[in-house]
């Protein structure tokens, strides 16, 4: 085994050693090439001498002849040394820099290993019988062993000046071997006489953390963008349905010039139009909010909030639309409840899109509760419908921008936004978003926010003397 060297040592040697091996490399190309010409030319001249003495141009002798021998000779020669400096550059290329090589190893054609040529970090305090014999096969990963042993024995088939044959092997590289971290190691193995076989082991786990860097970013930018254009189709539909409705049912109001269409008829299409244009604000406002928190422009005026007089508020406010369907609302708030540090505007609208999505989904007769509990250091606002439930897929992709569930007629009626801005205002409030469901039996989604805020942190560019805002502090996402 190498003994260790010390920083200094293994710096300097790695650099001669990448600048000699690299320089040698070179010389042998370069030679090659000029001995396999020079023994070109001699065999030539040699043959243009024959050539000469065949047709009775010249006129052979003594000198003559030991002149072509020698001829030949030298060619004979030039061709050999160019052959050895081929195979040694073949080999030189081949090893490459001993420098970032962590093992050599000599091998047999079965892949046992019968001597260690070099050993690195983490290599080098490894005693060599854990690596000779099968000690050194033991260590790789079952899944890669037979890429290892098609290797070592596909090269100890080839000519000593053959390529090499490379595989990538997990490898573990601690002393005991029986870690569970294995380390990507590429593999290239020489052939050599005897049918023995050269393993230069070079850690490339580097590499492979790169290359699994980018290929998950090249992943994520590829769903950014399958996203985005999936937002956009969903928005482009959402805005251009209450559109055409509003421009459908105006024309055929503008074309009624003759008067034929009753006032029962008009009052329902003015109804229509109506509705369609609440629908279209409403989608508006959702995308506009959503784009403002995604965005991080979205301010947080944090101050405390009566959850119970906000949701008796929110409850009044969606009276009228829980009338119209027959539905009924009920507030579980105990007395107890304490008040929150948050931002009351974002609490509301919280509030208002859950009980909307509540109501559209449910179906006349039913009741729609609004409960709030403290646990730990949060309140847990619970709204609960008895709608027909979500299957589990369903329920994982509930929060998503356009996402609806339900059949075609539930799914007109709303966007798919409000849910997705809710999970969003919630993220902004660092409280969690959670949705238990039955498919049948109902759905019930569940507010997590922190009854406290952190401490105002004054900026350090803030004037001295600065009144603090007596409703409370900003906040910006």
């Amino acid at each position: 085994m190498r003994h260790k060297l010390g920083p200094d040592v293994r710096a300097a040697y790695a650099s001669d050693t990448r600048g000699s091996l690299a320089d040698i490399g070179l010389l042998a190309r370069r030679s090659t090439k000029a001995l396999g010409a020079l023994s070109l030319l001699c065999a030539g001249a040699g043959g243009a001498v024959l050539v000469a003495e065949a047709s009775g141009l010249a006129s052979g002798g003594a000198s003559d002849g030991l002149w072509l021998l020698a001829c030949g000779l030298v060619s004979a020669a030039l061709a050999g040394v160019s052959g050895g400096l081929s195979r040694t550059a073949v080999r030189l290329r081949g090893a490459g820099s001993g420098a970032d090589l962590a093992l050599v190893t000599h091998h047999l054609r079965s892949g046992e290993v019968i001597s260690i040529a070099h050993a690195h970090a983490p290599f080098a305090a490894m005693p060599g019988a854990q690596l000779v014999g099968h000690g050194l096969f033991e260590r790789i990963l079952v899944a890669d062993r037979p890429a290892f042993l098609a290797a070592v024995s596909g090269a100890a088939g080839l000519k000593q000046d053959a390529h090499d044959l490379r595989c990538e092997v997990r490898l573990r590289c601690e002393a005991d071997g029986l870690s569970p971290e294995f380390v990507w190691m590429e593999m290239r193995a020489f052939p050599l006489d005897g049918g023995r076989v050269r393993a230069c082991w070079r850690d490339i786990g580097a590499q492979k953390a790169r290359a699994e860097q980018e290929a998950a970013a090249r992943q994520e930018a590829e769903r950014a963008n399958a996203a985005k254009s999936q937002f956009l189709a969903a928005m482009s539909h959402e805005l251009r349905t209450p559109l055409n409705t509003i421009l459908g049912f105006s024309e055929m109001l503008l074309g009624d010039t003759a008067g034929r269409m009753d006032g029962e008829k008009r009052a329902e299409y003015a109804r229509i139009i109506h509705d369609s244009g609440q629908h279209l604000l409403g989608v508006v406002n959702d995308i506009l909010d959503l784009s403002r928190v995604e965005a991080g422009a979205y301010e947080l005026l944090v101050e405390p909030v009566d959850v119970r007089r906000l949701a008796q508020t929110c409850h009044d406010m969606m009276a009228i639309e829980a009338v119209r369907r027959d539905v009924r609302i009920t507030l579980s708030l105990s007395s107890r409840v304490p008040p929150i540090l948050a931002d009351q505007r974002a609490v509301k609208q919280m509030l208002l899109n859950l009980l909307s999505n509540a109501l559209k989904v449910s179906a006349p007769g039913t009741r729609v509760e609004v409960s709030a509990r403290v646990e730990g250091g949060s309140l847990l606002i619970a709204v609960a419908d008895q709608g027909p439930g979500m299957s589990p897929a369903d329920v994982a992709r509930l929060g998503e921008p356009f996402f609806q569930t339900g059949d075609m007629e539930r799914r007109r009626t709303g966007s798919g936004l409000g849910l997705a801005v809710v999970r969003a205002l919630v993220r902004l409030h660092d409280g969690a978003f959670d949705v238990a469901s039955v498919l049948g039996r109902g759905t019930t989604v569940t507010l997590s926010l922190p009854l406290t805020r952190p401490a105002v942190v004054v900026a350090p560019f803030a004037r001295p003397g600065a009144a603090a805002q007596p409703d409370g502090e900003r906040r910006r996402a």
